[in-house]
């Protein structure tokens, strides 16, 4: 039993490896959200729930050919795990999209799941056919033992990947490293020499040559993507993947799919309407900071004037090392100025702890793209830059979209944004420039277009596209009513618990590339709002009928609503750390890794509990009750986290919410193989029951939950959800038609 525990635990490190790299794929290639990150999840849990489901049936018909059925899965997880990381990598150029280009639903929903289908089935089968040669000799323990050992590799996984491999390997090495240990592992639990030899041959190949492998093989891949760019150099970092590209002189970074420099500057014109307009305004400005950027064009037009301080704030030090590598004399000459400092750190997490104050803070990003994003325009965010502003400071952000047309879902983000400021600021002012501008201040602020224009001719500036003249026919007033009568007034405001941005920016994209199913998006939020009673009545009369039916229906629908939660809580995990840390590019590996090592820690404990209590027909249902009680206080102590703690509560969070499933998992498994079920089978329907659920919950959390009713929504929808759970459970403690046996 100790080589087949060692292979489940390589086999669980492969699928965490797999899913983990190929969210962060996602994230880079169509500068992806959490919403492409749910829906990518929830494919791989619905696949890999149908894989163990049928090799579960399967097994059972011919258990003297599980051994090979292991490597044959095995060869398939391995190698489909490298090709879909390519696969993703390549998409674009193979869908005609743009690289970064945000992709509609319907195509998220075809590219995530042609990636997955292979390695999730192919993994869910490798469960259930070790759940079944686990239990061989009538070990009632054993579906639950193969859950344990899955996960103990899986949180293995997740703590190399964090600590070590992610900065050192590209995704495709990563994935071609672990898909060669679990073969290597595969090998010794062969019979047949020849089996046994070719897989060890396969997989300490792919371990010795996985990393170069990865190394050459992607920059290929990028050049094809990225046809007519020279491709300068694809690299990794803690909080995305990075790549310089270079054509006819003209040299770019991109970065997670969205081009952060352009050297020559391409944006003059942006960058000279962001920085001159507030501060010829201003009159006296010190002290400037610039949240979200690194040394670019708005310093470079920051520094005409005389300032004493110009401080840039970007979280991630090897994209800051690649733009001054990549910029030439243009950045190295920015960098250079005494004036300019530089500070690697997450945007609010500086406000939070710096005692400067500034004379105007400008947001570099001009929309929510997810919620990293996100969270630099909601009130908590400007309540913390207000702290940061001399008396007469002020707050300079841009929105999407054009000043001289603003397309109606681009005018409600403007509404939103002026709704926003108003919250924190006495004054708010919404610009319309060639691009729609909003300065937040304390002090009413004079926007005379004569004065203004008077002001920029005394300063004598060299500037490319904005003059005295330019400038005073963007301000007519004539114009700038034009322009505010295409801001859509609004009564809501953007907040960390209730993206509001996020959602009408993810249907301007969609607007854009798939028209229908933005007109569908946009009805989202009343449907929610008409449907959301049904369902859960529907929901409360499917458990009470499954908790009078039989002990084994409220297992099974607890089951289900512990992988809806499971999916659910973790998605919602991953949002709450992206608003409170500012990036789980890597982070999302440690989390992933803290709930596998609670499911290890749940499934252990579920058999150490059984064999203490012994039989009695009340046990199982008490002891899975009591995990959903658990389990409904988990989103409140996750709301809790939006405004405190450290990062360690999120990680300590999930492994308690993994402990509780792991031991709702293996108490269910113990009570149907005490009632003779094979486990094989057991571990089939267990998982599809999970996975199913887990598919719904990280679906619906991602898609429609958070951007449409908020977190503080779906928090409530989680609790609510495993809260029926316990009412079903509780329906058959005096019902029950077997018991748990001692095992």
């Amino acid at each position: 039993m100790g080589v087949i525990a060692g292979t489940l635990v390589g086999i669980g490190a492969q699928g965490l490896v797999t899913q983990v790299v190929l969210v962060r794929e996602f994230f880079a290639v169509f500068a992806g959200n959490e919403i492409s990150a749910g829906v990518l999840l929830a494919g791989w849990l619905l696949f890999e729930g149908v894989g163990a489901w049928f090799a579960g049936r399967f097994s059972t018909r011919n258990p003297e050919r599980l051994s090979e059925w292991l490597c044959w899965f095995g060869l398939v997880s391995g190698f489909s795990s490298i090709f879909s990381v390519a696969f993703v990598i390549y998409s674009p150029r193979l869908f005609g999209l743009l690289p970064g280009e945000t992709i509609s639903l319907p195509l998220l929903l075809w590219v995530s799941g042609l990636a997955v289908v292979l390695p999730a089935s192919s993994h869910g089968a490798l469960f259930a056919l070790g759940a079944e040669f686990f239990s061989a000799g009538g070990k009632k323990t054993g579906v639950s033992r193969t859950y344990a050992w899955e996960g103990l590799g899986t949180f293995s996984a997740g703590l190399l990947l964090y600590f070590y491999l992610f900065s050192r390997l590209p995704g495709i090495g990563i994935a071609g490293l672990f898909s060669g240990i679990m073969l290597v592992a595969l090998a010794f639990i062969t019979r047949q020499r020849v089996r046994s030899s070719a897989l060890l041959v396969t997989g300490s190949l792919l371990v010795f040559f996985g990393s170069e492998i990865g190394a050459r093989l992607e920059p290929v891949l990028q050049k094809t993507v990225w046809h007519g760019q020279r491709v300068l150099s694809v690299r990794e970092s803690a909080y995305g993947k990075l790549i310089t590209l270079e054509r006819e002189g003209q040299r770019q970074i991109v970065y997670d799919g969205t081009v952060v420099l352009n050297i020559p500057e391409i944006e003059t014109a942006t960058n000279e309407q962001v920085v001159h307009l507030p501060l010829l305004v201003h009159k006296r400005p010190r002290r400037v900071l610039i949240l979200g950027s690194g040394p670019n064009g708005l310093v470079k037009e920051l520094l005409k004037y005389p300032v004493e301080e110009v401080v840039t704030v970007q979280i991630d030090p090897v994209l800051l090392a690649e733009i001054r590598r990549a910029g030439g004399k243009t950045i190295a000459g920015i960098v250079a100025d005494p004036r300019v400092r530089q500070i690697t750190a997450d945007p609010r997490r500086f406000l939070e702890s710096t005692a400067d104050s500034f004379d105007v803070v400008i947001v570099a990003l001009p929309a929510a793209v997810n919620l990293n994003t996100s969270r630099l325009f909601t009130v908590q965010f400007f309540q913390r830059c207000a702290a940061r502003l001399k008396v007469d400071g002020m707050v300079v952000t841009r929105t999407p979209g054009s000043a001289d047309n603003l397309v109606p879902e681009a005018g409600v983000i403007a509404g939103i944004r002026e709704a926003t400021l108003g919250q924190v600021f006495p004054h708010c002012y919404a610009i319309g420039l060639d691009i729609p501008l909003m300065i937040g201040s304390r002090k009413p602020l004079v926007l005379n277009p004569d004065t203004v224009a008077r002001r920029l001719a005394a300063m004598q500036l060299e500037l490319s596209v904005l003059t005295p003249v330019y400038l005073r026919a963007l301000l007519d007033s004539f114009r700038q009513k034009q322009f505010q009568r295409g801001i859509v007034s609004s009564q809501q405001v953007n907040d960390d618990l209730k993206p509001r941005e996020l959602f009408f920016n993810l249907l301007r994209e969609s607007v854009r590339s798939h028209y229908r199913f933005a007109r569908l998006l946009a009805t989202l939020p009343g449907l929610l709002a008409k449907f959301w009673l049904p369902v859960l009545i529907m929901t409360v009369i499917v458990a009470i009928g499954a908790g009078r039916w039989s002990p084994n229906a409220a297992r099974g629908f607890g089951i289900f609503s512990s992988g809806f939660a499971g999916a659910a809580i973790s998605t919602l995990t991953v949002m709450v750390y992206q608003i409170r840390f500012g990036s789980v590019y890597s982070g999302v590996a440690l989390l992933f890794a803290s709930f596998m090592l609670g499911t290890v820690a749940g499934a252990l404990l579920s058999g150490l509990t059984v064999e203490k209590i012994g039989s009695g027909r009340r046990a199982g249902a008490v002891l899975f009750l009591g995990g959903d009680c658990l389990l409904s206080v988990v989103p409140g102590i996750l709301a809790l986290l939006t405004r405190w703690g450290g990062p360690l509560l999120p990680v300590l969070l999930l492994l308690l919410s993994g402990t509780v499933l792991g031991w709702e998992f293996g108490i269910a498994s113990i009570e149907r193989q005490a009632a003779g079920g094979r486990g094989g089978v057991t571990a089939g329907i267990l998982s599809v029951l999970d996975f199913t659920g887990g598919a719904l919950g990280g679906f619906f959390t991602a898609v429609i939950m958070v951007p449409v009713a908020g977190l503080t929504a779906a928090f409530v929808l989680v609790a609510v959800f495993k809260l029926v759970s316990a009412i079903c459970q509780l329906l058959t403690i005096g019902g029950s038609r077997f018991t748990i046996q001692r095992v």
